[in-house]
This record gives C-alpha cells, sequence and structure tokens, in this order.
C-alpha cells in the first residue's frame, strides 16, 4: 500500500515536472525569443549608431591647455613649458587655431589673461616685431605707474612744462624694473628718440617738464598708439646720415613739430617754471609714495604665503592658496622709499649746443647742490 502511494506520488510529481517544463519552453518560444531577439536587434542598432558617432567624432587628438593652479597668466607674459599641459580632444571638435605643438608658442606672449585650463589658440598669443637693430636699453622715467611689473606695456612719454604731452616710444614691453630704471628693447631710431627726449627733460625739468610712462590695460587688445615727438635739429642730422637706420625720418614733419616743442618752452618764464616744477614734484612724491605702499602690500603677502606653504610642509599638508594683491613681482626690485622728484631750479642743464645726453649705462645727472638726483642711469642696474 505504501509502495503502490509512492509510485503513484512520483508519477505525479514527474508529470507535472514534465508539464512545468514544457509549459516553460513553450512561453520562450512563443513569447520570450521574440522579445529577446527584438531587444538584441535594437541594442545591435544602438551599437552600431554609437559607433558611426564615434567615426564621425574622429580619434582622440593631442592639445595644449593653460596648466592647473596657474592664476597668474597677465596679457604680456611670456609663456613657459610648464605653464602648458596636453589634454585629449576628439579630432572634429580640433580647429586649426588650436595649439597641437607647444613649441610655437613657448617665448612668446600673452594676448590676454587666461584661466587653468582655457585650450590654447594661436589667437590668444603675440609676439613683438624684431629687426636687426633691435637691443635691450635701460630707459628711466622721473614717474612709473603704480603696480607696474614685468610683462606689462607702456608708452614712454614726456610732458613740458605748460603741460604740452608727447608719445616718445609706444607700446614697450617691460622686460625688467629696477626702481625708476626700466629695461625695454629698442631700434636704432627709438634710441635716437629716447635720448633726444632726455635732453629735453634735462633743459627743462627745472621748470616742470616731467618723463612718464603709461601702462596699456590689454596689450594685446588694444591697438598701439601712434608715437608723436620730435628731435632736435643736430639729432635729426645724427638720424638722417646713421646707416642702422633704413626708414628715414620725413625732415619736413619733425620740423613743423618741434617748432612748436621749441615754441612752447620759450613761453615759459622763470617764475611760471618754479610754480610748475613745484607741483609736479609734489605730485610725483605722492606717486612714489603709493608705490611704497603697493610695493610693501606685496612683499607682505609674499612673505605671508611663503610662512603658510613652510607650515604646510611642516604638518605633511598642501599649503593653502594665498593670492597675492593685484600683481606679482618678477625681476623687479622693491622701492627704495618714496623717491625724491627733480629739484626745481637747481639743477644745471646742459646746453643744447654743447651738452651731450648719457650716454646709457654709464655716469650720472645730478641737481648740484640739492643732492637731489634727476635721473641716475649706472651701468648694470637692470639685470
Amino acid at each position: 500500500m505504501n509502495f503502490e502511494w509512492n509510485i503513484k506520488t512520483i508519477s505525479i510529481m514527474v508529470v507535472a515536472a514534465v508539464v512545468l517544463i514544457g509549459t516553460n519552453i513553450g512561453q520562450y518560444f512563443a513569447i520570450w525569443k521574440p522579445k529577446i531577439s527584438e531587444m538584441t536587434f535594437s541594442y545591435e542598432q544602438e551599437i552600431a549608431g554609437l559607433e558611426e558617432t564615434l567615426i564621425r567624432i574622429g580619434p582622440m587628438v593631442n592639445v595644449w591647455t593653460v596648466n592647473d593652479g596657474l592664476n597668474d597668466l597677465f596679457a604680456g607674459r611670456q609663456i613657459e613649458p610648464e605653464d602648458l599641459i596636453s589634454r585629449e580632444l576628439p579630432e572634429s571638435f580640433v580647429t586649426s587655431s588650436l595649439v597641437l605643438n607647444p613649441d610655437t608658442i613657448i617665448g612668446k606672449y600673452y594676448r590676454i589673461g587666461l584661466l587653468p585650463g582655457t585650450l590654447m589658440s594661436m589667437d590668444m598669443v603675440m609676439e613683438d616685431p624684431m629687426d636687426d637693430t633691435i637691443r635691450e636699453y635701460d630707459v628711466v622715467a622721473s614717474v612709473m605707474p603704480i603696480g607696474l611689473k614685468v610683462g606689462d606695456y607702456v608708452d614712454y612719454r614726456i610732458v613740458y612744462p605748460l603741460g604740452e604731452d608727447y608719445i616718445v616710444l609706444p607700446h614697450k614691453r617691460v622686460e625688467a624694473i629696477h626702481d625708476k630704471t626700466i629695461k625695454l628693447k629698442l631700434s636704432e631710431t627709438e634710441i635716437h628718440y629716447y635720448q633726444a627726449s632726455l635732453i629735453d627733460y634735462f633743459l627743462q625739468t627745472k621748470n616742470g617738464a616731467t618723463l612718464y610712462l603709461t601702462k596699456y590695460l590689454e596689450p594685446g587688445v588694444q591697438v598701439a598708439a601712434t608715437p608723436y615727438y620730435a628731435v632736435p635739429d643736430n639729432i635729426l642730422a645724427i638720424m638722417t646720415a646713421d646707416p642702422n637706420i633704413m626708414e628715414k625720418v620725413n625732415a619736413f614733419l619733425n620740423d613743423t613739430s618741434r617748432k612748436i616743442i621749441d615754441a612752447g618752452q620759450a613761453n615759459v618764464s622763470q617764475e611760471q617754471g618754479s610754480v610748475i616744477a613745484s607741483g609736479r614734484n609734489e605730485i610725483s612724491g605722492k606717486i612714489d609714495a603709493g608705490k611704497t605702499e603697493h610695493d610693501n602690500t606685496v612683499r607682505e603677502a609674499e612673505e605671508a604665503a611663503k610662512q603658510a606653504q613652510a607650515e604646510a610642509q611642516l604638518n605633511g599638508g598642501a599649503a593653502p592658496a594665498v593670492p597675492l594683491p593685484g600683481t606679482i613681482s618678477v625681476e623687479t626690485a622693491p622701492s627704495q622709499g618714496t623717491g625724491t622728484a627733480p629739484s626745481q631750479g637747481t639743477g644745471t642743464a646742459p646746453s643744447q649746443g654743447t651738452g651731450t645726453a648719457p650716454s646709457q649705462g654709464t655716469g650720472s645727472v645730478n641737481t648740484g647742490s640739492s643732492g637731489n638726483p634727476l635721473l641716475e642711469i649706472e651701468k648694470g642696474v637692470v639685470e
């Protein structure tokens, strides 16, 4: 009895299993297999579409971008190898202006200020025009812009006692700074213009003439100013005979402008010159004081950054970022103080007929008994 029951039970269980398996197999072929085939076809279509998109986008190409962590890439700063990092970009996104080889831009200058991660383009860089007569030259100015730094672009200007303002050297990159002496790259023609402006300054400083700089806001975007200055007749004669100057100065235009300059100087009385010089000295002193305050602020920020980095290294962590205010000091010596503007009426200016402009890097010009330097030009002050 018990044996028969077990046989029946087992038979029923086998039949049920066969029915269940058969039902599932039927469901698979009737329902699931078509769905799986449909899903497989859909996935294959999607994969084919993605592969077509990848082919259309193209392979990955190395392009060069601004390196991470760089926050001082101002316009006029020279491009260094460590400024750049390689990243991959699909070939279809690459334009002809993007930088694929860093050697094509290293040593040139940033046209605009950039942020970390920016794709480098040839439109973002610039280079100074260069001819065979270009030389590094130490140039002096009695008034310097507050916050001036290496890489800035400036116009070198002269203003005469009654306010006649002339651009002597336009759009020059500051290569180095030492107090009121800066290093520029000048052509043979520009050197003559600079020396002429020095003579005018020496002759008219007691009446309030000033040599000064103005800084470009966006040197890579702003159009360079047109020079508007005329040299004296004796220097014009030298420039005409100079074999290193290929494009000669237009004597007629120079003579016309020079007559305006000379007439303005002749109209300044001794009393007027004394008052003007006193006012200019006061303004120059205030600008020098502002420069000293700015330099001290930058110096304190740099010391704070160094201290924070040292503390972080001791603690085994990364140094926190300490932003510097406004500018960086690259090859820039701190101010020696508030400076002294040219003393009014005490200096003895060389006669235009007999005196000679000081040659670059030699000697100095003083005001005599006052002890206040007009402009000191010493060899090797900017290196």
